[in-house]
């Protein structure tokens, strides 16, 4: 399970060159080698996979939080975290569950990876995570603590535990990563925007490999209370029909647990120790709306995707699937519709378009990543999974959305849309590498 004989080269010692001082010569192309996932599902990516495929709802009855006094009772709930060889019991009982979870996801992303989670030595391996909320629960049960019983009894680890970059620490300390390593917020777009900084790091020679992805554990009293007076959540008393991105009769978006998380590698680096690659991240475009901080704005939205396309040396006519943000909400759904217009052209109408909240829920930080990991499944599969509950079409949202059973198509090139509270937009652009490394 160790990898101490596995030795990272950086790019800059291959040039014998100090990084500061290193002005990048070429572009560097950026491997998927390894994922791991942790998700109302499991962690199982077979299991998961077929289950996505099978067009199966995660969303069930929240049991965790007392919701009686709700009008919200429904969510996407992870089970809590074992130990693993690589994952210790006092590791996970000092920390918050989102922490937790991105941990163990972590440790099988490197064990996926070949790297493997254990090592004897530090390794130059970077960390670049997202949350939208980091520590929810945790930050929830210390200011509980201190308004009900005093400072004197919050818990001796309140602010290591609950600080926003808790989980890119732990994950570098645990799997001993010496690259830098740091923490994203960007809301419903963090693990989106972790994997595209991760991926500029690669493509410009910073790193040779880096561990990145997202995660959130969001369903406790305080945040499930927030977003209902938000007036967003979906209040369908049936829990697998409740998210129906692009429906007419969608209510809401349903709030979710999961992290996911992946392994980019400098291509030629993966090539050369034999790595399995799942795909190749090709572009990445990000821009802001500038306009509101909850209405979405199809142009801005529009432009990220240009942005990403126009990283990856990608046209519209060069993309065969749209993974959307799809959150099942009216505005977002509606706005994203006419984005993939502004940006697609009439390409737009010849593009499948998936919306893996309607089984997922919407996992907050962790959905740009773990929808990103379905992506690169339909890249090697060649099936795209279904927008699930979409029965009755919204003239406003009139593309091809794959509905209710998965579909056999021969997908080259995908993008990765994730939209986010603050007109924070990311577009991730995958394909099919030009030879598979093994």
């Amino acid at each position: 399970m160790g990898s101490s004989t596995l030795k990272i080269v950086p790019p800059w010692k291959r040039g014998g060159i100090v990084p500061s001082l290193r002005r990048p010569q070429r572009e560097h192309r950026v491997a998927v080698t390894g994922i791991g996932i942790v998700t109302p599902f499991g962690s199982d990516l077979d299991v998961f996979w077929n289950a996505m495929l099978a067009g199966r709802s995660c969303i069930s009855n929240i049991s965790r939080v007392d919701t009686s006094g709700f009008p919200v009772h429904i969510g996407g709930q992870v089970a809590d975290v074992e130990p693993t060889p690589f994952l210790p019991e006092l590791l996970i009982r000092r920390n918050d569950q989102c922490t937790g979870i991105g941990l163990l996801a972590g440790g099988l992303a490197l064990e996926s990876s070949g790297l493997g989670a254990l090592a004897d030595e530090r390794r130059p391996i970077s960390v670049v995570v997202g949350s939208a909320f980091g520590a929810s629960q945790g930050l929830q049960e210390v200011y509980d603590s201190y308004f009900l019983r005093g400072w004197r009894k919050m818990h001796p680890l309140a602010v290591t535990r609950n600080m926003f970059n808790s989980l890119s620490s732990n994950l570098s300390i645990q799997y001993k990563l010496g690259g830098s390593h740091f923490t994203v917020a960007a809301a419903c777009a963090s693990g989106a925007v972790a994997i595209g900084e991760a991926f500029r790091r690669i493509r410009h020679g910073e790193d040779t490999v880096v561990l990145t992805g997202g995660a959130d554990a969001p369903i406790c009293g305080s945040v499930l209370g927030g977003w209902t007076h938000l007036r967003v959540l979906s209040r369908n008393p049936e829990p697998q029909r409740a998210s129906r991105p692009f429906d007419s009769a969608r209510d809401g978006l349903v709030l979710s647990e999961a992290a996911a998380m992946l392994v980019l590698e400098d291509y030629e680096h993966a090539r050369e120790r034999g790595a399995h690659c799942y795909g190749e991240i090709a572009g990445y475009g990000t821009t802001s709306d500038a306009s509101h901080l909850t209405a979405p704005d199809s142009v801005g939205q529009s432009q990220a995707i240009a942005r990403a396309l126009h990283s990856a040396g990608l046209v519209p006519e060069d993309v065969d699937l749209v993974n959307a943000h799809g959150t099942s909400t009216k505005l977002n759904d509606e706005a994203e519709s006419r984005a993939l217009r502004l940006a697609l052209g009439t390409h737009a109408d010849r593009v499948a378009v998936t919306a893996n909240k309607s089984m997922l829920g919407h996992t907050m930080g962790a959905s740009g990543a773990l929808e990103l990991v379905s992506t690169l499944f339909t890249l090697r599969d060649s099936v795209i999974p279904p927008t699930i509950n979409y029965d009755t079409p919204d003239p406003l949202c009139d593309l091809d959305y794959v509905p209710n059973h998965a579909r056999r198509s021969n997908v080259r090139v995908a993008i990765k849309n994730s939209f986010a509270f603050g007109g924070e937009n990311a577009v991730l652009v995958v394909r099919q590498p030009e030879e598979m490394l093994q």
